[in-house]
């Protein structure tokens, strides 16, 4: 039964996604903002990382939990969704050679939704060149702690810090959702190249 309330929930976020997604293979995938575009970043531009978080989802009075693993380094970005009890619910990931891959659960079988999660995820934590250099008709603005983005006078999403929680909200106000990023684990990977003979 929750299986079903939740394919429901993400549905409806997946069917408010605007049409008109590029491809999902090649080297440049597109995710429509207003009436530009955000241009996924295929690697990241810092040290290699890996992340265990909790993203609690709230759209209405609609809400859910769910773990994601990740790892970001500058070959790949990889993106695990799991249910409270470990289910997987989709795996998504990123390379330059093969653009964005996607598997998901019955449950989780539109690739859509990953595009909208990566895009959200890029714009709040790669760094703001980086985000500004890939958005078409637009600019993320940034204060101390948050970081917004504007069009038409109208605010559209932003993201906010709370570095003594370790936690993100962002609000994606043209799609009507909320995310509550709860970074639990943060760990720096080492690299290959310490490993050279």
């Amino acid at each position: 039964m929750q299986l079903v309330s939740l394919k429901g929930v993400f549905l409806l976020l997946v069917m408010a996604i605007l049409a008109g997604c590029q491809s999902l293979s090649g080297h440049s995938v597109q995710v429509p903002v207003a009436d530009g575009s955000y241009q996924l970043q295929h690697s990241w531009p810092e040290k290699p990382v890996q992340l265990w978080q909790k993203v609690e989802w709230q759209k209405g009075q609609q809400q859910r939990t769910f773990m994601v693993s990740a790892v970001f380094d500058n070959e790949r970005l990889l993106l695990v969704a799991l249910s409270p009890l470990g289910h997987e619910l989709f795996r998504s990931e990123i390379t330059q050679a093969n653009g964005l891959s996607f598997k998901g659960s019955e449950a989780f079988d539109d690739a859509r939704l990953a595009l909208q999660v990566w895009a959200d995820l890029q714009m709040a934590l790669w760094p703001l060149d980086f985000v500004n250099s890939n958005l078409d008709g637009m600019s993320l603005q940034t204060t101390q702690t948050k970081r917004e983005l504007w069009h038409n006078g109208q605010l559209l999403w932003s993201a906010a810090n709370d570095d003594a929680s370790l936690q993100r909200v962002i609000q994606n106000k043209s799609m009507g959702y909320q995310l509550v990023i709860t970074t639990l684990e943060y760990e720096l990977l080492e690299t290959d190249d310490s490993n050279t003979e």
